[in-house]
């Protein structure tokens, strides 16, 4: 175990505890599992308490304002989809961002049950100021890493992501 692993005593604590609970589990698959989920965690509470919350939004509605800004209007469904949030999280979200005007709701004219989600004007002002702050932030956390570490790890987690998940306990195969 490296240094900066060993010098975090939860990480200790909870690593010996799944070793003599569960002797036949990787150790090392553990707290990569782990320290992933606690970086994330961390990070992502730190962006929403001083980029997100400050100009209005939660972690939830920048991410539906980011897909809409980035993928242009969409359903409901793929938002939900790209932005990695349940339909009815982005259903009450989206009811908030139209309430404050940074989105707004179209039917389609062929089928009326099919509804778009777009950016208003000042909902593409909104993402562009908060993301601007969020780079900011980006910035500050990874530079500790020289380009080549942050490439690695970015490439490293995109394989993650494009690993169908699986595997879970109750799951049906």
């Amino acid at each position: 175990m490296t240094d900066e692993l060993r010098a975090d005593p939860f990480l200790e604590r909870a690593t010996e505890k799944v070793a003599d609970a569960l002797p036949d589990v990787d150790l090392d698959l553990f707290r990569l599992s782990f320290v992933l989920t606690r970086a994330a965690n961390r990070f992502s509470r730190h962006v929403e308490s001083t980029v997100h919350r400050p100009r209005g939004l939660t972690t939830a509605g920048f991410r539906i304002l980011f897909t809409l800004w980035s993928s242009g209007p969409l359903p409901a469904h793929r938002i939900a989809l790209l932005a990695g949030l349940s339909r009815a999280s982005v259903s009450s979200v989206v009811n908030t961002l139209e309430r404050d005007g940074r989105v707004e709701r179209t039917r389609g004219d062929d089928d009326r049950r099919v509804v778009t989600v777009s950016l208003t004007p000042p909902g593409e002002a909104a993402v562009r100021e908060t993301y601007e702050g969020q780079y900011a932030l980006e910035q500050t956390q990874y530079e500790g890493l020289s380009p080549t570490e942050r490439a690695a790890l970015a490439e490293a987690l995109a394989t993650l992501i494009a690993t169908p998940l699986g595997g879970g306990v109750g799951e049906l195969a």
